[in-house]
């Protein structure tokens, strides 16, 4: 399940650790998008507890990684209380039938010098698409618009330039939709700027 057509960068100099995650360029730590996000699902997420959010986070990786074991190992691993998150992406899978450039794959922004890891980079037709999973109750259109410019600005940073972009979001009762964002956005480029340029001004008072 690899594409040739699209040359993806070895990306050397970007390292990422896992447990604590962490990218680092050239040994330096860089802010993840998820991080440079904070300050707006902070306020997408007033008054949800903590614990209902670290395990929304703990399903949306269980998620993921059968999602890539199935993608990279043809591997079916699939906890039985999240089956349905994962019959939703396969059923999706099989109307759409993508081509795959890369899974779960790691890049950094160049000049701005964020990381992030993107889902999936694939063919859909003949075009170059970006395609987030999520698995949340609900889709917050304001955040996963800044995320996947924030993941299409970094790709095109290195020469990749993307022609689609969506979000897969997957239920628990395996229905799923699949919304497409503008592949040009200059709104939530300045949003992505403005929020690095925030973490930045925070961690010059560290």
């Amino acid at each position: 399940m690899t594409d040739t057509m699209v040359k993806i960068p070895a990306l050397p100099e970007l390292t990422f650790e896992e447990k604590q995650h962490i990218y680092r360029l050239n040994g330096v730590q860089i802010p993840s998008v998820s991080k440079l996000m904070e300050p707006l699902k902070a306020s997408c997420y007033a008054g949800v507890s903590n614990q209902t959010l670290a395990n929304a986070a703990k399903k949306g990786t269980s998620v993921h990684n059968s999602i890539e074991n199935w993608l990279k190992f043809g591997i079916e691993d699939i906890p039985a209380e999240h089956r349905g998150y994962y019959d939703g992406f396969r059923e999706w899978w099989d109307k759409y039938n993508p081509v795959l450039v890369a899974s779960e794959m790691k890049m950094y922004h160049k000049l701005l010098r964020y990381g992030g890891t993107i889902d999936l980079l694939c063919i859909l037709g003949d075009e170059l698409a970006l395609v987030d999973f999520k698995t949340t109750y609900s889709l917050l259109e304001m955040t996963c618009g800044v995320q996947l410019e924030a993941y299409s600005q970094a790709l095109a940073s290195h020469g990749l330039q993307i022609q689609r972009k969506h979000i897969l979001h997957m239920k628990k009762d395996g229905k799923w939709a699949f919304p497409e964002f503008p592949a040009k956005d200059p709104t939530r480029w300045r949003v992505v700027g403005a929020l690095k340029s925030l973490y930045d001004y925070e961690q010059s008072y560290k």
